[in-house]
């Protein structure tokens, strides 16, 4: 049995699962997707809150395409753990202070995709230029200090950057992006590398991308805000599972 979507708000789809089992099972999926997908390799996260509660679900210290259920954190939101053997990634703090700060989180995505990559080895912010693009707002900003995120200051610091926002650059560090379910995470991540990939695709062949202004980007999102991230979602498990074959 899987999630169930139970409806919106302006600018997420929610998803809900009637046991923590389900809960745990959607975190694994992400795992296999963003490691096929290349959004991590050998490193990269991986959390979830778990609803109604103030504790959330955490990958270890190993490769998402590795991670078993067994291998699963509990955390509070200082970081004290409440089960699990292992111990947290190091990041822990950078997810622990963006739940702290926002309550409409519930999980979050991090990774090193290559096009993204090359954006945060530039500390350039992601300007927005097309369609899926336009689930990130604008402007994907970037934090500017080349470290991993390790401790509770350097966690809120990113926290402030996103703001409200959907995601962040982590310079020479990848990227983080947020979403209202495991699965709405890992598509704003999907479409942060797309978007990337795009531009700097389009920069190459010597075109002037024409950027969204909010105005496109608010009228865009919300054309399918509902069934964008569900289709999407679907096409990126069907392909992890190798339900088809993938031409690019």
């Amino acid at each position: 049995m899987g999630p169930r979507f139970r409806g919106t708000t302006p600018k997420r789809t929610i998803m809900t699962f009637a046991s923590s089992a389900e809960l745990r099972a959607e975190v694994l999926t992400a795992c296999r997707v963003l490691t096929h997908f290349r959004i991590v390799e050998g490193f990269g996260h991986v959390s979830a809150r778990i609803p109604g509660t103030d504790r959330i679900l955490f990958t270890p210290r190993r490769a998402l395409g590795l991670v078993t259920d067994a291998d699963l954190l509990e955390l509070d939101l200082d970081g004290r753990k409440n089960a699990g053997a292992g111990a947290p990634a190091l990041e822990v703090a950078m997810h622990l202070a963006v739940f702290r700060r926002r309550p409409d989180v519930m999980a979050i995505a991090r990774g090193h995709p290559r096009h993204v990559a090359a954006y945060a080895c530039a500390a350039e912010p992601l300007k927005v230029a097309h369609g899926f693009g336009a689930n990130l707002g604008t402007v994907v900003p970037v934090y500017k200090r080349p470290f991993l995120v390790v401790s509770r200051e350097m966690g809120e610091a990113v926290a402030d950057l996103l703001g409200g926002g959907e995601a962040v650059i982590l310079q020479g560090n990848g990227m983080l992006a947020v979403g209202q379910s495991v699965a709405h995470a890992c598509v704003q991540a999907l479409f942060l590398e797309e978007t990337a990939e795009l531009q700097l695709m389009s920069l190459g062949a010597g075109f002037t991308p024409r950027f969204y202004t909010p105005e496109d980007a608010a009228r865009r999102h919300g054309d399918d805000r509902v069934h964008e991230p569900i289709r999407a979602w679907e096409y990126y498990v069907g392909a992890t599972e190798g339900r088809f074959t993938r031409n690019r």
